[in-house]
């Protein structure tokens, strides 16, 4: 019988379940060809569910959602046939598809107590991105880490799961442990883009610039500008680019990888990353080019036009303070959902108030919500713009601020 790289039986033939298998590992070394995979399977064996099932969840990281809605259709079609494992993973990965991330995030639990080797389940999970990473709770990252932590036997020396460990375990303060992981995950498979993307974090947390933007040099000369995380991986090198001082690259690196419409990148990176970028720029004296806040905004609002994520409209909140437009920022702000939302409210006060220049209110309202800064999701790297915008708050009030961690920036 055929079975996929972790062990799992398949329902299908070894000629599907070989695409199959290609699929699963470009779509978790963010590589291309994920698509084409699970549709090379799909062609093949029209009635194997869980290439269906990969599809649909590539479709779903890619922004494309017609498509993930039809093949995550197909495969609810099928599921009656299946049994055990493939029921379950089916059952399971249709509530991540239809974005109903508590009852997700239950399903997923279940299934792994008696199928913990099925990754593809489990991956829904992990990551700032994640279920756990967009959950809103304020341990969130600790709760990730525990349930990989849980399941490390299972997997022994596997190179994706040893990467989202190495994540979980960097978000968590553990950067030691994390550079192990991560070290043996890329020796085993040195082309994952989200292993050197973790790497990056690494790097990041110990205050090791030179280091990081020299791997990622080297990774990103050889990753298909078409791959998943090409843009973001270029948002760390513009940043650690500021740091050191050369504002030309990490201009050109916006202008050629970030901005909106320069690269094509998923949805909420393109997004979060651009607005980040120009703050940080601001923050370092840089003037960003006219429009360019505008062009920021006008794309949050194209791709998100309502109001609901907490890290997305946190990020349109900054776009639309910067650029003026008090009304939106306010709207994201109120429009939010889930345990974040009275956060987001408060970070869009001060988000207003440190484009107007009202100190003050800047730092009374962003200094409310870093303690819990977690809640909004993304990573440690991405949340410290918010601590930044604090320390430079109270530098134009005149204040001194004191950070452990800005301090090894």
């Amino acid at each position: 019988m055929a079975s996929d790289r972790y062990g799992n039986a398949l329902t299908t033939d070894t000629t599907a379940a070989a695409h199959y298998v290609a699929g699963v590992d470009a779509l978790f070394a963010a590589d291309v060809g994920a698509a084409e995979a699970f549709e090379t399977a799909a062609a093949h064996d029209p009635d194997f569910a869980l290439a269906h099932v990969g599809l649909a969840r590539t479709h779903q990281i890619f922004g494309n959602r017609a498509a993930a809605k039809a093949a995550i259709a197909r495969a609810r079609d099928l599921a009656p046939r299946l049994a055990g494992r493939e029921a379950s993973h089916v059952a399971a990965m249709g509530l991540v598809l239809d974005g109903q991330g508590p009852a997700a995030l239950a399903a997923i639990h279940a299934h792994l107590r008696d199928w913990p080797r099925d990754a593809m389940a489990l991956s829904p999970c992990v990551g700032v991105f994640g279920l756990y990473g967009f959950s809103g709770a304020n341990d969130r990252a600790a709760q990730l880490r525990q349930l990989l932590d849980g399941l490390e036997n299972a997997y022994g020396d596997d190179w994706w799961f040893l990467a989202m460990q190495a994540f979980s375990h960097v978000e968590t303060g553990a950067i030691e442990s994390a550079r192990a992981k991560i070290s043996r995950a890329l020796a085993l498979n040195p082309r994952d883009a989200h292993g050197a993307h973790i790497q990056a974090h690494v790097h990041y947390e110990a205050g090791e610039a030179q280091a990081g933007l020299r791997y990622l040099g080297e990774f990103v000369a050889t990753y298909p500008r078409a791959g998943l995380l090409h843009c973001h991986i270029q948002w760390h090198r513009a940043l650690w680019a500021l740091a050191a001082g050369d504002t030309a690259n990490a201009w050109a690196l916006y202008e050629t990888n970030i901005a909106p419409g320069a690269l094509w990148g998923p949805s909420l990176n393109v997004l979060t990353d651009a607005a980040s970028f120009l703050m940080r720029a601001t923050l370092k004296g840089a003037t960003p080019p006219s429009g360019a806040w505008d062009k920021v905004l006008a794309y949050g609002k194209a791709e998100f036009p309502r109001a609901g994520l907490a890290f997305v409209d946190l990020h349109v909140a900054l776009a639309a303070a910067m650029a003026g437009d008090e009304a939106e920022c306010a709207a994201r702000g109120a429009g939010t959902r889930g345990p974040a939302q009275p956060m987001v409210a408060r970070a869009a006060e001060g988000l207003s108030a440190f484009a107007k220049q009202d100190w003050p209110r800047a730092i009374e309202a962003l200094g409310a919500v870093l303690p819990e800064h977690e809640r909004f999701g993304g990573s440690l790297a991405q949340r410290d713009l918010i601590e930044e915008m604090l320390a430079a708050s109270h530098g134009h009030a005149g204040r001194s601020y004191a950070s452990q961690r800005l301090r090894r920036l």
